[in-house]
């Protein structure tokens, strides 16, 4: 019995032990591919042994995406199931599986592909959203970004210490969609998306509908993405706008020193405001060249007063027509306000006048407001006053408003 046994099994033992060796073989083979591949592309260097990868991935190098691919088959449909359904990174049946940011509603139509390991490819128009580190990219002045260096990390999420989803060749275009700090937020085309079978339904036949709707989720999906190439786009043409109407101002400011050169009675500056003015109404409400005609415009009025001012500084005193009043003797006695002869002038329509005279100047008009001198028992006496003077516009001497009143002399005629 024993020797009909170890007679059949010699090929069957030899068979086992290559087979295991075999095995052995691939599992060291999976685990130093992974371990390696968790390092790909490092921008901060090595990963601290602390932070494993979130789930493991299949045990095969990634695929370098943007590289040639050969010709597509027959494009299929399936509609999801299930609402919020997420797109894993791998086809792997793990507790947490990684998954993208895109998450599809229900009954929504994409394209699918391959099945593997119960999961079915979901064929994103631009691809499912990732990030790559700006480190090894490049972006030109349109905003369009492509890679730079061989095997470019393509993650799932912007985090430099887990396996990356898919390695990208040297010059793959990436669909950017935003900015996380130092991460482009972008989508590759032939980075592949899974979904579980059971939340999918393969359409045998799709009908316009079901094309329609598909269509639909790559008009949106490009839409963010050339929404932001618009806004750069417009932001350029901003800053060529600006440029040129800065140009614009500068033309009028270097008009502006030339008349500063030139003597205060030379200059002029009439048609550099006009010039300001036409500016002006043809910039846009968000023109940098509005800050500047503005500061121009107050540097134009300072130096308009600066010529006011030296034209005035310069020109000849012009003789007043307003009559003057003859110098008043100096009061020896400096106690009153002025001293003189009390004299009354008649009139024939109205009240008479009393007036100062001294050395037969008239000095002032004289009144009593207050009432505290009668006036007329004082004509013909010499007086020292004291009191307020006014001048009124009727009048051609001021009138001097009696509160305190001295006799000085007697009478004279």
């Amino acid at each position: 019995m024993d020797g009909r046994f170890a007679a059949g099994r010699p090929v069957h033992r030899g068979t086992a032990g290559a087979g295991l060796f075999a095995v052995t073989s691939r599992s060291l083979a999976c685990a130093l591919a992974f371990a390696g591949f968790a390092l790909a592309q490092q921008p901060g260097g090595n990963p601290p042994a602390a932070d494993p990868p979130a789930a493991r991935p299949p045990a095969v190098d990634p695929p370098v995406a943007g590289a040639v691919q050969a010709p597509a088959a027959a494009v299929s449909y399936g509609k999801v199931l299930v609402d919020g359904a997420k797109l894993r990174c791998w086809p792997s049946a793990v507790a947490a599986p990684p998954v993208f940011e895109d998450t599809l509603a229900k009954d929504q139509v994409v394209v699918v592909g391959r099945s593997e390991s119960g999961f079915r490819a979901v064929v994103l128009p631009l691809g499912p959203v990732g990030y790559v580190n700006k480190k090894f990219a490049v972006a030109d002045d349109a905003g369009h970004v492509v890679t730079k260096g061989t095997k470019v990390a393509f993650r799932y999420r912007p985090k430099s210490t887990e396996a990356p989803v898919a390695l990208l060749a040297d010059g793959t275009a990436l669909a950017v969609a935003g900015e996380v700090e130092d991460w482009w937020r972008a989508r590759v085309a032939a980075v592949e998306a899974w979904l579980p079978e059971a939340e999918l339904q393969v359409l045998e036949s799709p009908d316009a509908a079901a094309v329609a709707a598909a269509a639909e989720l790559h008009g949106r999906l490009a839409a963010e993405v050339q929404a932001r190439l618009d806004a750069i786009a417009a932001q350029r043409q901003r800053e060529a706008r600006n440029r040129a109407d800065e140009a614009a101002v500068k033309v009028v400011e270097d008009a502006f020193a030339a008349e500063l050169r030139k003597p205060t009675t030379e200059q002029q500056y009439q048609p550099l405001e006009q010039a300001l003015d036409r500016l002006d109404g043809s910039f846009a409400a968000d023109s940098s060249g509005k800050a500047q005609i503005a500061v121009l415009r107050q540097r134009i009025q300072a130096q308009k007063w600066i010529v006011e001012a030296s034209a005035v500084r310069d020109s000849k005193p012009v003789p007043s027509a307003a009559p003057t009043t003859p110098p008043q003797p100096k009061d020896e006695l400096e106690r009153f306000t002025s001293i003189g002869w009390l004299r009354y002038e008649s009139r024939l329509a109205g009240v008479g006048t009393y007036y100062l005279e001294k050395g037969g100047v008239r000095q002032h008009l004289v009144s009593c407001s207050s009432g505290r001198y009668d006036l007329a028992l004082f004509i013909g006496r010499e007086i020292g006053v004291n009191g307020p003077r006014r001048r009124p516009a009727t009048e051609s001497l001021s009138i001097l408003d009696v509160e305190r009143l001295e006799v000085l002399g007697g009478m004279r005629r």
